[in-house]
């Protein structure tokens, strides 16, 4: 007995009425979740505070792979362009509630070492986003901008260390404020008094000299 032929090629009279619509070629709800995943991620790094991606990542995929499954059970087949994005609460990924200050500390920058004689180090601040990953251990930083680094850096180099009291507090730092608990802060903004003092009472000196 012959086999039933199931596929056949089109006539020429159907491939003339035939309009191939093709896959949805729409950004579809990921696509659009990865752009402004990048955004906030850049977002975040212009202003010098943590974004945890991973967190936002899994967010993203328990909602979508729900909708996967809606999609299948209505259509047979995913159809994109009926998932809906997704309400993103993105302050969510960088907020104080979520993170804890793990640490701050100096790490070696070789390629900003190579533009000068001497070495510099960067101050990096590390963070952890709760529910992610071992107790006490961080899982982002930041760092601070290179700037800070260089002239702490080549004020040690020349001797001048009086000079670093006067190099103001980067970026990076003013807002690790945010995530460190509130003794570490008092210390921290207690010693940043002090330092100002001290620079405005050579300031004094310097212009009673003159």
């Amino acid at each position: 007995m012959a086999e039933q032929e199931f596929f056949r090629r089109p006539t020429e009279d159907e491939r003339r009425d035939f309009k191939d619509i093709g896959p949805y070629k729409g950004k579809d709800v990921k696509s659009k979740f990865l752009e402004m995943l990048g955004k906030k991620r850049l977002e975040a790094g212009k202003k010098k505070i943590p974004f945890f991606k991973k967190a936002a990542m899994d967010d993203f995929d328990e909602y979508y792979k729900e909708e996967v499954k809606k999609s299948m059970r209505v259509y047979g087949y995913v159809k994109a362009e009926e998932i809906k994005p997704v309400k993103i609460d993105w302050n969510k990924y960088s907020s104080p509630d979520n993170i804890e200050f793990i640490e701050e500390k100096e790490v070696r920058d070789p390629h900003a070492s190579k533009k000068h004689p001497f070495d510099v180090f960067v101050k990096s601040f590390r963070y952890k986003f709760k529910g992610y990953g071992q107790p006490g251990v961080e899982n982002m930083s930041v760092m601070e901008e290179e700037m800070f680094a260089v002239r702490r850096a080549r004020a040690m180099y020349e001797g001048k260390e009086e000079d670093i009291k006067k190099i103001p507090v980067s970026l990076a730092e003013k807002n690790s404020m945010k995530y460190r608990g509130t003794q570490e802060k008092e210390e921290i903004e207690y010693a940043e008094e002090i330092k100002t003092m001290k620079v405005s009472k050579n300031n004094d000196k310097e212009k009673e000299s003159l």
